[in-house]
Formats: structure tokens, sequence, C-alpha cells
């Protein structure tokens, strides 16, 4: 996500890099740990969001001036993170991910949560996480009330440049709304 951070032409910006806690293999890292058969641990991953957010709202910075972009599987840890806290931020960007409790969002979605922004990026080439989940997504969040879009863009499962621009007219879109 560095490189993303760094492309972005967004002023006064803090960019947090956090690190996924559980291991994945050598060398790897994962958001999520466990698998069908034993379930899926995450608890760690939203304390980690949780933390950050706090020290976030600590340093001076309101909510509403904290975006989370996400990819992948960090994608899923945004949308699962999200719809559960009794906060909103200025917006949320999962790009090529999947919500995996997609029948729990409308009961576990809280109010003040439904006015985080949601933009929604996938690669219509995308063979890892197919885009129909991103469309899925985007219909599981209106339904529960979120403002939320997609945008399918003509690449497979990465960050594309095009990526770049949306992003930053998100950010500075609902950024200034408040």
């Amino acid at each position: 996500m560095e490189p993303v951070g760094k492309a972005m032409s967004l002023k006064d910006t803090k960019w947090i890099l956090p690190q996924a806690p559980y291991t994945a293999g050598p060398g790897g890292f994962s958001w999520f740990d466990g698998n069908e058969e034993t379930g899926w641990r995450y608890q760690d991953s939203f304390h980690i969001l949780t933390d950050l957010i706090q020290d976030l709202n600590n340093e001076g910075f309101s909510s509403s001036d904290i975006f989370i972009i996400s990819f992948s599987q960090g994608a899923c840890l945004t949308m699962e993170f999200m719809i559960r806290q009794p906060f909103s931020l200025g917006g949320i960007i999962p790009i090529a991910g999947f919500i995996r409790y997609k029948k729990r969002v409308k009961q576990d979605a809280t109010d003040a949560s439904r006015e985080t922004p949601v933009l929604l990026l996938h690669g219509e080439k995308d063979k890892v996480i197919l885009p129909e989940q991103s469309r899925i997504s985007l219909k599981i969040f209106k339904d529960a009330g979120y403002k939320a879009e997609l945008h399918i863009l003509p690449v497979g499962h990465k960050i594309p440049l095009q990526a770049k621009y949306l992003i930053e007219n998100f950010i500075n879109m609902e950024y200034h709304q408040v």
C-alpha cells in the first residue's frame, strides 16, 4: 500500500500502513487466521484498527477525517470492521475485496457506521476475487442504508493508476462535506 500513498496528491495527509497480525507462511502476514472448518479469527485485526483510530483521535484527528484504503484481504477486513463500529469515518475504500458474512451485515451494522461513505473498486479481470463480489457488496451496503458506489476498472487483482483519481476525488468530496 505504500506506493498507493506516495502516488496520491492529497495535502496534509498522514499515511499509516499497519502490519497484519497473523502469520501466513514464511515471511507472510494475514488479517485473518483459520479456515472454513475451524472458523476465522480476526479479532486481533479489529483491535489494530480500533487502536489506530483511537490513536489518531488522540492526536486530534476527528473520525470524519479518517479514511481507510485497503486491498484484497485488507478490503474484506475493512468492510467487516466498519459495519460493527459505534462511530463513522470519513470513508472506506475497499479494493478487490468481499464481505464474508453477507447475511449478517444488516443485523450487525450500527446506525453510526451507516454514516460512513463507501467507495468500492475492483478489477474486471480479477481472477483472485471475482468482480461480482464487489457488485454483491455494493448491493449489501445500499440495502443496509450506506452511501456506496462501485467502479469496475480494466485490470486484474491489483490497484491500477486509474484508482488514484477515484480515491482522491472520493476523499476530497467526502472530506469537504464535513
